[in-house]
């Protein structure tokens, strides 16, 4: 398992994608810095530095979800599918390499990548906003909570990916997981749409519907009222109306995503051993 870890990650590391990420992604902390220099200080009136650092702080981690996510399908899209594709596979699951091995290496290994790619961002953005505005994020614990969220939200997408990596084609894998990414989040802010006008139950529905079946934006919710809660300031959840934190999810959906995550790793394992190669 160690040695397939460790050779997922140097092909990982030698790929051209690896290198174009992490430029976007200095280039995108970069204009966020550049953006926020620009736009300045806001009026010296009560309360105006809090909610433009935390609109600001907000543009920021929402892209950061987003890129997140989309890293982790990227990452992992093509880590059993291709090999199949391409007969390498076959090269080593014939060697004394129990098929669980393999799976669990790749996994391991990609994990690690998307964990400091998560990291960087996640910092960068959080920094950045604070170098210009101060610190408006909440107390450290606060925001270590969110920080463990936004990674386990790269963990649970980059796990769904590379069990779709073994039932599907690379190009439907990274469709159906990027839109399974999509769904979730406009069933969350119907969710909060509801919270805050609430005009149906059934957009409450759909929002659970959506989390249980994906719980990357119950993960990013509950990351944003870690930091914008009504431990910054009164009404610091509504601020970003259905894009916001107004009714977040409660930890027990933190615990939901986990075992999601080591229940479709569970599968993967389990899939690709039975796997007619």
């Amino acid at each position: 398992m160690g040695v397939v870890a460790r050779y997922s990650l140097k092909e990982t590391l030698r790929k051209r994608l690896l290198v174009a990420a992490g430029g976007l992604t200095g280039l995108f902390l970069l204009l966020f810095f550049l953006f926020l220099k620009w736009v300045g200080l806001p009026p010296d009136v009560p309360g105006a530095r809090s909610i433009a650092a935390l609109t600001y702080l907000f543009l920021g981690l929402f892209a950061s979800y987003v890129m997140i996510a989309l890293f982790a399908v990227l990452i992992f899209v093509a880590s059993i599918s291709a090999e199949i594709d391409d007969g390498t596979i076959l090269a080593v699951v014939p060697r004394p390499i129990h098929r669980s091995a393999i799976v669990l290496g790749k996994w391991m290994g990609l994990s690690l990548v998307t964990l400091v790619y998560a990291s960087l961002l996640f910092w960068g953005v959080v920094l950045i906003d604070q170098a210009q505005f101060g610190g408006v994020a909440g107390a450290f614990g606060s925001l270590l909570a969110a920080y463990g969220d936004f990674l386990l939200e790269g963990l649970l997408v980059g796990t769904v990916t590379i069990l779709g990596s073994i039932l599907a084609a690379t190009m439907t894998n990274g469709i159906v997981v990027s839109s399974a990414v999509l769904i979730a989040f406009l069933g969350g802010s119907l969710q909060q749409l509801g919270a805050l006008t609430n005009p149906a139950p059934a957009f409450s529905v759909i929002g659970w519907i959506t989390s249980l079946l994906m719980p990357t934006d119950a993960l990013y919710r509950r990351a944003l009222f870690q930091i914008m809660g009504n431990h910054v300031f009164p009404g610091a959840d509504t601020l970003l109306g259905p894009f916001g934190a107004v009714h977040p999810p409660g930890e027990g959906m933190v615990l939901y995503a986990l075992v999601y995550t080591a229940g479709m790793l569970m599968l993967a394992v389990w899939r690709f051993g039975v796997k007619d190669l």
